[in-house]
């Protein structure tokens, strides 16, 4: 199983051959046979805003709210694509990822012209939520990233999301800092240090920027940040937390539609439940419940073959010791078979014999009842057939159940009634 991302270029006529990576299962967050477009962090702006209750119910108006929203904040509203962070609550305050649309729409349309149907959009760089996985809440607050001509520090702190090319972001976040207690300024959890990111070309360049920032600033904040530390990653690797992220700006014009859409949700559903950690104590109990119904099953199946089994061998048993010289082959049927031999022998009247069968017929027929033609077969069941009977329905049906008492079976077919011995298969 793998996942292929394409990283889309920051400049439209450089898309004609997009970079290629493909993450693996050992790698965080990849899914089985999923395409994915990573969208370069300085192509997204992003803004936070407070959605108006009630959004979650009414989808058809969250578009048209957040456009009010963004009213202010965007130059051009119809060519800017908007997404909304993962797991996002109305009437609380939310980030909102901003693009170039039709920058967005070329690409893909390259992408899936090549054979590539987009699965998920993922922001190169996103801010940190309240909702995000506890192994990035200190990862993915602050990056350098560019060349040393060019080098670019982003910062998020939760109350605000910003980039600065990389001297004057330095100058400005230990303004920042030295305006806030150390406390305020660590995040989402005071406890855990910062950890600034940093592209391999730019990683002397973050050590630098670093120790420019703990020197800017003094007394309890200077303290705090001795634990900072700048941690060199890889693309590969900063894809990988991008998808830990579960940020996914396929919205709106952009998502996935129909089956389509309803599989790739499952798939990742299923990822989820299969790989999370949260979900091993679930994954355990029901491989326990499944194993208890197996082994309860197989435990069950070998009593009542045992039970079977324990009586063929009693019927085994019966047939010898009653009939020591016929070898068993079928006991319940070589049993009747000798019965009714030794019945005949001894001149008793059998349920196969015609006295018996009309007996019985004497017995159960209503009176005034005539039999007009008697067909008797001792071969097989010993089967006899009447004609010349007129019976109602309710003396029809107290006429069978009254065979039945005495051991036949009685079927009307036409004007004729098929009478069976019930014991003939015994």
């Amino acid at each position: 199983m793998s996942t292929h991302i394409f990283t889309l270029p920051l400049h439209s006529d450089s898309g004609a051959n997009y970079p290629h990576t493909v993450l693996t299962t050992e790698m965080a967050g990849a899914r089985d046979k999923e395409i994915w477009a990573i969208v370069p962090a300085a192509a997204l702006a992003w803004h936070k805003v407070t959605l108006p209750a009630g959004l979650q119910r009414q989808a058809s108006r969250l578009m048209p709210a957040l456009q009010s929203l963004m009213e202010e904040s965007l130059l051009d509203d119809d060519g800017v694509h908007l997404s909304l962070q993962p797991e996002w609550q109305s009437g609380s305050s939310v980030w909102v990822a901003a693009c170039n649309k039709s920058w967005l729409q070329q690409h893909l349309s390259k992408l899936q012209a090549m054979g590539h149907m987009v699965h998920r959009i993922v922001p190169e760089w996103a801010p940190a939520t309240l909702n995000a996985p506890q192994s990035l809440s200190a990862q993915r607050l602050a990056w350098i990233s560019g060349t040393p001509e060019d080098a670019w520090l982003w910062v998020n702190d939760l109350e605000d999301t910003w980039r600065l090319p990389l001297q004057a972001g330095v100058k400005f976040w230990s303004e920042r800092l030295s305006a806030k207690g150390p406390d305020e300024s660590l995040g989402n959890d005071k406890h855990l240090p910062w950890v600034i990111q940093t592209e391999p070309a730019v990683a002397d360049l973050a050590q630098k920027a670093l120790r420019q920032l703990q020197s800017n600033t003094q007394g309890k904040i200077a303290e705090s940040m001795a634990q900072w530390q700048v941690v060199v990653v890889p693309a590969v690797k900063r894809y990988a937390q991008a998808a830990e992220s579960n940020w996914d700006l396929a919205q709106f014009e952009f998502a996935a539609h129909g089956s389509a859409r309803w599989l790739q949700r499952a798939k990742r559903v299923w990822q989820e439940f299969a790989k999370s950690t949260a979900w091993r104590p679930v994954r355990w109990s029901l491989a326990l419940l499944i194993a208890a119904q197996w082994l309860g099953t197989n435990v069950a199946a070998w009593q009542l073959n045992a039970q079977v089994k324990a009586q063929r061998n009693l019927q085994s048993n019966i047939l010898t010791q009653t009939f020591s010289n016929v070898p068993v082959v079928d006991a319940p049927l070589q049993m009747a078979k000798e019965l009714e031999r030794l019945q005949r022998n001894a001149g008793s009247i059998t349920h196969r014999d015609l006295e018996f069968v009309l007996g019985a017929v004497g017995r159960s027929l209503p009176a005034g009842q005539a039999i007009s033609n008697i067909d008797f077969q001792v071969q097989g069941q010993g089967e006899t057939r009447l004609q010349g009977l007129h019976l109602s329905s309710a003396e029809a049906q107290t006429f069978v159940q009254a065979l039945r008492t005495e051991g036949l079976d009685a079927q009307l077919n036409g004007a004729q009634w098929r009478l069976v011995s019930k014991k003939a298969g015994l």
